[in-house]
């Protein structure tokens, strides 16, 4: 195992976590401002700290084509991404949107081999059916019951998971050339730009002097967190790995949240989770060793 490979993983493990805790927080700051309102704050807020560090880090952003093609990487992964999957939790249960998400390094793999970038090899196929497999018994698929409540949500939800797949497969194209905090800037510059449009209004009009104390707190763990930090990580991969293999760690974050649920609310651990765990594990050991194999 080389430094490189450890690095790589830990920052992937790192992403995951802080996605793990975000499906809860966020459906808190839903439930509380409008999701168009709270997805231009959210994006606004990110921009703000990401120009700031790049200021001071004197980091240079992409150039030429390479930013142009950037700013369509921040359409699916930014603009669209949050847009459908705010709007979408808003109007659906974490438990679906947790489900449906999870597909995302599906389509992150679709995307890798239809752009020529990755081969679809047996251990690959492997691997993501272990980790499909291991999700789907811990969200309890089985148990899965269509309503036509949430159908709206779970569409927005899906799209979500398409965008952001192949946004993760799209931006891997470039970033071997690029500061992976000049691009994440990049990204957030127009991808805000297109919330803002989407959203700008309404937060103007947002009551945000009457949100309590802790939804701000769950505003500043999900900008900080679960935007700055996890966008900055991922591209930082992709700068160093495959596609596919950044987006098959979204397999942990379900696991991420039970296990929360266990040590934090002391709920049982049940056969699910000892399932998923080892499935997923699996899947990422499978995937891990053809890094290995073919580096």
């Amino acid at each position: 195992m080389t430094t490189s490979a450890s690095r790589i993983r830990t920052a992937l493990v790192a992403v995951q976590l802080l996605f793990g805790v975000n499906y809860l927080v966020s459906k808190e700051v839903v439930g509380a401002l409008d999701p168009a309102a709270w997805a231009a704050l959210r994006s606004l807020s990110a921009l703000v700290i990401l120009v700031v560090l790049t200021r001071l880090g004197r980091h240079r952003l992409p150039r030429g084509r390479d930013l142009w093609y950037l700013a369509g990487c921040a359409f699916l992964g930014v603009t669209l991404n949050q847009i459908f999957f705010l709007e979408g939790l808003s109007r659906t249960t974490p438990a679906h949107s947790a489900l449906i998400c999870s597909q995302i390094p599906l389509f992150a793999l679709v995307g890798s081999v239809l752009l020529r970038q990755e081969q679809l090899t047996g251990r690959k196929v492997v691997g993501l059916t272990a980790g499909m497999f291991g999700v789907l018994i811990l969200l309890e698929a089985d148990r899965f019951h269509f309503d036509a409540r949430y159908l709206t949500g779970d569409l927005l939800t899906l799209a979500n998971a398409v965008c952001y797949g192949f946004y993760v497969a799209l931006s891997g194209r470039v970033m071997r050339r690029h500061d992976p905090l000049g691009a994440t800037t990049a990204v957030f510059i127009f991808g805000a730009a297109g919330i803002l449009l989407y959203g700008g209004v309404d937060l103007v009009r947002a009551p945000l002097g009457d949100l309590p104390a802790h939804i701000w707190i769950a505003m500043a763990y999900v900008v900080v967190g679960a935007t700055v930090i996890t966008y900055f990580l991922n591209l930082w991969a992709l700068k160093h790995t495959h596609a596919s293999r950044v987006a098959l760690f979204v397999f942990l974050q379900p696991v991420v949240a039970t296990v929360l649920s266990v040590v934090v609310l002391s709920e049982p651990v049940t056969w699910r989770l000892v399932a998923a765990g080892c499935l997923v594990l699996t899947s990422l050991v499978l995937r891990e060793s053809a890094t290995a194999a073919s580096s």
